[in-house]
């Protein structure tokens, strides 16, 4: 008689088995964070950025840390790899003070032949070569600088640079001439390499820049704060990557001054979104007005009350995901706004007033890296703060 044998397999305690289950997960749970962490290294973005969601799900930013002293800072900007903050400074020496991204000072420079008393540096603009524009509401100019501060040349109106207008009256400029203008002492000194210095009587033609932003196209806009003319001006990127010698950038100009619809009083800074809608803070008239790609105007906000309303507006700034910041420097606070769609969304607002971490005492101005920083000069604080979603 033959028998067959069966195999006995015993049981595996649930114990051993809820062991296995949180050891698999723990595996899973360990190549997901390196494969996040893979990603962060490749294309460093906020971490609700890199994490895909069923929904669009908006993560309001959260306080960081706050800069060395800077002197009451007006104007802040940041360099296209995001290591260098610049800073434009109210009080003190009226610097533009370089600063890493741990925001220690580490550099600091200023426009050329110009005392303390004869300049007052506002907004700040870095291209996609790092060059530094710099408005300065007393010389009238846009001055531009190396990354490092070392001066470039300066844009006496939208369509002339001291160095076109030295040449024109000079018969010329040789390499390595040296130029210098004071708005205030009317003194236009040049020296040309073994010469000596020349004086020329000072230009005639000029504008009030204050605000000044690049869009992704490399065009400037430039918030023009003359007399009884305030507007919105545009320099080409062909301009401004030609000589200085030859500047010819065809003139465009956007609004006028009034309180009506499509009308400035006081602009503070122009910038804009993905689908090329101008964004221009309307400062006076606590609003902010928004045009199409061609100057056509479409549509304003910001007045009335709630949670979206502006009392006094200042900097702005339009991150690479359609937000809009805005400073209140009444509201001591950043405002922030979803602009993706065909109407403006009110987010969130993150600050209030104060002296301590998180608090603001009169912002001025805002600026946003790629990485998702936020860097607010807290003016009467003396410090820029740092805020990242």
């Amino acid at each position: 008689m033959t028998s067959t044998a069966e195999t006995f397999q015993p049981a595996v305690p649930p114990k051993k088995r809820r062991r296995r289950w949180i050891l698999w997960l723990l595996i899973a749970a360990c190549i997901g964070a390196a494969a996040l962490f893979a990603t962060y290294l490749i294309n460093p973005k906020p971490l609700p950025e890199l994490i895909p969601l069923p929904v669009n799900v908006y993560a309001p930013p959260h306080y960081l840390f706050s800069s060395a002293k800077v002197d009451k800072p007006v104007g802040v900007a940041v360099s296209p790899d995001g290591q260098r903050i610049y800073v434009a400074e109210s009080g003190g020496e009226r610097l533009i003070k370089i600063l890493d991204r741990d925001g220690k000072v580490v550099g600091k420079f200023v426009a050329p032949a110009t005392a303390v008393g004869s300049r007052a540096p506002v907004y700040l603009a870095v291209d996609s070569d790092g060059r530094v524009f710099v408005s300065d509401r007393i010389q009238g100019s846009v001055y531009v600088f190396t990354p490092d501060g070392k001066y470039i040349d300066q844009l006496l109106s939208p369509t002339l640079t001291l160095t076109e207008y030295v040449s024109k009256h000079a018969g010329g400029i040789p390499p390595g001439t040296t130029v210098a203008y004071d708005v205030v002492t009317q003194q236009l000194r040049y020296t040309v390499p073994g010469g000596e210095e020349q004086i020329l009587p000072p230009p005639d033609e000029g504008w009030s820049p204050l605000g000044v932003r690049f869009d992704k196209a490399g065009n400037l806009w430039v918030t023009d704060v003359m007399a009884d003319a305030h507007s919105v001006r545009m320099i080409s990127r062909d301009a401004l990557t030609a000589s200085w010698l030859e500047f010819n950038p065809p003139e465009r100009v956007i609004g006028k001054m009034g309180t009506g619809p499509g009308e400035f009083t006081f602009p503070n800074s122009a910038m804009s979104d993905s689908k090329g809608r101008l964004y221009v803070v309307d400062g006076n008239n606590g609003r902010i007005s928004v045009w199409d790609p061609q100057g056509k105007f479409l549509f304003e906000f910001g007045k009335g009350v709630g949670a979206g309303a502006l009392g006094l507006p200042r900097g702005l700034w339009i991150d690479g995901n359609d937000r809009l910041h805005v400073v209140d420097a009444v509201e001591q606070s950043v405002k922030v706004f979803d602009v993706s769609g065909d109407e403006p969304k009110f987010l969130t607002s993150f600050g209030s007033f104060g002296v301590g971490a998180g608090k603001f005492n009169y912002p001025n101005d805002v600026a946003v890296d790629g990485s998702g920083r936020i860097y607010i000069a807290d003016r009467e604080n003396d410090r820029i703060q740092v805020w990242s979603y």
